[in-house]
């Protein structure tokens, strides 16, 4: 059950920034909210190992950095094509692999979400457990870097979820 109550805390703070209700009252649904949630859902206890929690927490933390560098760069990228409709768009499906995820499909997924929340690229598919299919405005530019941007996601998420790099 402390695992719980600690699990519902991010979730109250989430709803806190979400909210923009930083008060004793926010917090207060929030972390109802978050309990509720966790109380529902029931997730495994997983036990913190203190030898790898540093190195998750810096994973982490490269993770969130490189993320909204990618946003950032890629939100020039698309607003220079709206501002010059005369740049020749090459859009197009690519195939980026998803390395070895049987294991743990949260990694593909969580890989996944980090290409589509990047403007100018969208998930579109998976093919079977090995790749996804990715819709992108400039197909040559994105496939140059597709494979090493993928081994780098999966990296991060691997040291993150696991604390150990592949």
């Amino acid at each position: 059950m402390a695992y719980y109550l600690l699990l519902a805390l991010p979730l109250a703070l989430g709803w806190m920034i979400v909210t923009d209700q930083f008060n004793p009252g926010g917090l207060l649904v929030g972390y109802s909210l978050g309990l509720l949630a966790v109380l529902l859902i029931r997730p495994p206890a997983e036990r913190l190992n203190a030898r790898t929690l540093p190195g998750q927490m810096f994973a982490l933390i490269i993770y969130i950095v490189t993320l909204f560098r990618d946003i950032f760069l890629s939100s020039i990228f698309v607003a220079r094509i709206a501002l010059a409709p005369r740049l020749r768009l090459r859009p197009g499906l690519i195939r980026v692999p998803t390395g070895d995820v049987r294991k743990r499909e949260i990694s593909a997924a969580l890989s996944a979400h980090n290409i589509t929340i990047t403007p100018g690229e969208l998930v579109v598919d998976f093919e079977e457990n090995d790749a996804m299919l990715v819709h992108t405005l400039d197909r040559p530019l994105s496939e140059k870097n597709a494979d090493a941007n993928q081994a780098r996601r999966i990296t991060l998420i691997s040291r993150i979820l696991e604390g150990e790099s592949r």
